[in-house]
């Protein structure tokens, strides 16, 4: 072949290969080619949801019963749809809606009946502006009915509807959003209803700089809610929380790092306002592989109606790791406090050193040991004046199982006022939580089937008694340990507790020698355990045992199977007083054809106690049924809770049939 014949061949193949992606490129060119108004529809289909419930509820004295009924049918039509205007990276839409009709008629007895026929609107849109450039704006709106879960035994409808917007800047040294929403949410529960009606604005802002070891944060949040709990309490007010976070890395490979962040909180318009102010300082210096010392600073003040409080916190210390199954931290650390209120006055002076060490090891290819100490020794020095203080802003975690008490003796069980950590949910006592006196001390738990999720933190405003001026020290050491067997499948466990002083006589400090001792056991799809608990203290001494049992596993690849239980009892020695709980839940679900499946659940949950007999149960049931363009759920719930004076029980059906065309 001549070489004339060959560079004839290349250049034909090049030129059909040109001719090839040239037509490529045209056909996506004309597919993206601006055209004034693009739509397109995603579903359309028609559905009918119809709804029952009943709920009686009895008082045994004087006896009065009472029955509540409610039946609701909406059919709807709906409708999807989705595109773009001129070009979808200029604009671009979704839209899926459902228009129908609300009927409801209600009943009690004694009372009357009532009926309504609404129109009904459900909705979910969003509109996307110039998605690809760094200005983006996305426009957004919701509508819709859904069901929240504030524990297991407690489930109610919400319905709610929100509109707003996003915007910013992605790109450039300082990127940043800002978020604008309205919020509209009814709870609908015969029992404790709720509306709450909220605006925010939140801007967030970051500056990335060298490294990832080198940002600056900021955020804002702006929330003025009104809200309406259990059809009676009204709370409202302005919530304002400014945040600014910096991390710096300094040195090679940032072997000096300086955390820096500044808080500040305010919520205003309410019976209580209140104001807080944070600044840390944390500075970092990783030595060598094994070696780091680090230094914090902390300035907190907060106000809140006429209580003040100002602390400045220190803290200076080095970590340790010579293996990587030992370590060990040691700190100087100090803190200067002081409170007021309307009559009082409280300074107090506290620093000391503290020592924490970890070691954790396998001891061969079937065991392992963990064993810790942590422990510190404080002096502190208190000057006080007057009667009452005001505590703010107590930090708790209540879980289910477990003894917590407020952390000052003397507090004052009426002056009680508990709230989410952003302070603007308030809790009701005897509904989301109660309040238990032993002696001077005051312990609080959350009520199976109130607001308070099971672990949820919450913030504790009380007053309490202010104790007199006194000097003393204080020694708190902790040991604890773990041996693992046959990785996991059996392990023994145990802390021991110490909290002692010398001086303070006149003072009510609270000693404490705790000792648990606890075994647990994994295997394959069983989880158990039981753990003992001695508190022995001068204020409210007790002692606790927990048994726990949780089984999760597939009869076959159709089917779910899960169960948990647990039992706890609590007795304070000092009174007699006992508390004890018990509870069972089942999880089951099974697909039984490939149109057919079903899932049901069931609890019950029985404590006992001063002043807290209480039986909470719940039975749900649900089948999906899905064949072609057809669907069909139907689901089902009851509830009882008993207490000695009363008791209550709902029913609640639920059915929805969908035809998708």
């Amino acid at each position: 072949m001549t070489r004339r014949s060959v560079t004839l061949r290349w250049c034909l193949l090049f030129l059909l290969g040109a001719a090839s992606r040239s037509a490529q490129a045209q056909r996506i060119v004309e597919v993206d080619r601006p055209k004034a108004f693009r739509m397109q529809f995603t579903e359309q289909y028609l559905q009918t949801d119809l709804e029952f419930d009943r709920e009686t509820q009895q008082v045994s004295d004087p006896p009065t019963s009472v029955i509540r009924q409610r039946l609701m049918v909406q059919p709807v039509v709906g409708l999807g749809v989705g595109g773009s205007v001129y070009h979808p990276n200029l604009l671009q839409y979704k839209l899926n809606t459902e228009l129908g009709a609300d009927w409801q008629e209600t009943r009690q007895d004694p009372g009357g009946s009532a009926s309504s026929l609404d129109f009904l609107q459900r909705y979910h849109g969003s509109i996307d502006l110039l998605q690809l450039k760094p200005y983006t704006v996305n426009l957004f709106a919701d509508k819709d009915i859904t069901y929240r879960d504030y524990d297991f035994f407690s489930r109610v409808r919400v319905e709610s509807q929100r509109c707003g917007g996003r915007t910013g800047y992605s790109a450039g040294p300082v990127p940043f959003s800002v978020t604008a929403q309205h919020y509209d949410e009814v709870i609908v529960d015969d029992r404790r209803p709720a509306e709450l009606t909220e605006d925010t604005i939140t801007l967030n802002a970051q500056s990335m700089r060298r490294s990832d070891a080198a940002r600056t944060q900021l955020s804002y949040n702006l929330d003025r809610f009104y809200r309406v709990d259990d059809g009676f309490s009204q709370q409202r007010g302005l919530n304002q929380n400014l945040s600014l976070i910096d991390n710096e890395g300094f040195g090679d490979d940032s072997w000096i790092t300086l955390n820096s962040l500044g808080n500040y909180n305010s919520v205003a318009e309410t019976t209580q306002p209140t104001e807080r102010l944070l600044l840390q300082e944390n500075l970092r210096l990783q030595h060598s592989s094994k070696l780091r010392s680090f230094y914090e600073y902390a300035f907190d003040t907060a106000s809140a109606g006429p209580s003040d409080s100002i602390s400045h916190q220190g803290r200076a210390g080095l970590g340790y790791e010579p293996t990587e199954t030992y370590s060990a931290t040691w700190d100087l650390h100090g803190i200067r406090s002081s409170a007021t209120g309307l009559d009082s006055f409280s300074d107090t002076c506290r620093y000391g050193t503290s020592l924490d060490q970890q070691y954790n090891r396998p001891l061969n290819s079937w065991s392992s040991v963990m064993l810790g100490y942590n422990g510190r020794i404080d002096r502190e020095e208190r000057t006080s004046s007057g009667q009452m203080i005001g505590i703010m802003d107590e930090s708790h975690v209540l879980t289910d199982g477990t003894t917590t008490f407020l952390n000052q003796p003397g507090a004052t069980a009426s002056s009680v006022h508990v709230t989410d950590k952003n302070q603007t949910i308030t809790y009701i006592e005897g509904l989301d939580y109660r309040i238990i006196q032993h002696g001077s001390l005051l312990q609080i738990e959350r009520i199976t089937g109130g607001k308070i999720t099971p672990g949820q933190e919450v913030f504790v405003d009380y007053d309490a008694q202010l104790q007199p001026s006194a000097r003393y020290y204080s020694y708190d050491n902790n040991l604890l340990f773990r041996y693992d067997l046959w990785k996991g499948l059996l392990g023994f466990y145990g802390r021991w507790s110490i909290l002692d002083y010398i001086g303070g006589d006149d003072l009510m400090l609270r000693w404490l020698n705790s000792k648990t001792v606890g075994v647990d056991s994994t295997w394959k799809w069983l989880r158990t355990g039981a753990e003992y608990e001695l508190a022995d203290s001068n204020l409210a001494p007790y002692e606790r045992a927990r048994l726990f049992q949780s089984i999760q596993f597939q009869p076959n690849q159709n089917s779910n199977v899960g169960l948990e239980f647990d039992q706890n009892w609590t007795h304070f020695q000092d009174t007699g007083m006992s508390q004890n709980s018990y509870g069972f839940i089942l999880r089951y679900q099974e697909r039984l054809t490939e149109h057919l499946s079903w899932n049901s659940e069931g609890g019950v949950r029985i404590d006992r106690g001063y002043t807290n007999d209480r039986d909470t149960g719940v039975g749900r049931l649900g089948l999906d049924y899905a064949i072609g363009k057809l669907a069909v759920k139907f689901g089902y719930e009851y509830g009882r809770e008993s207490q000695p004076a009363t008791l209550s029980q709902r029913h609640h059906f639920y059915l929805r049939i969908r035809r998708s065309f």
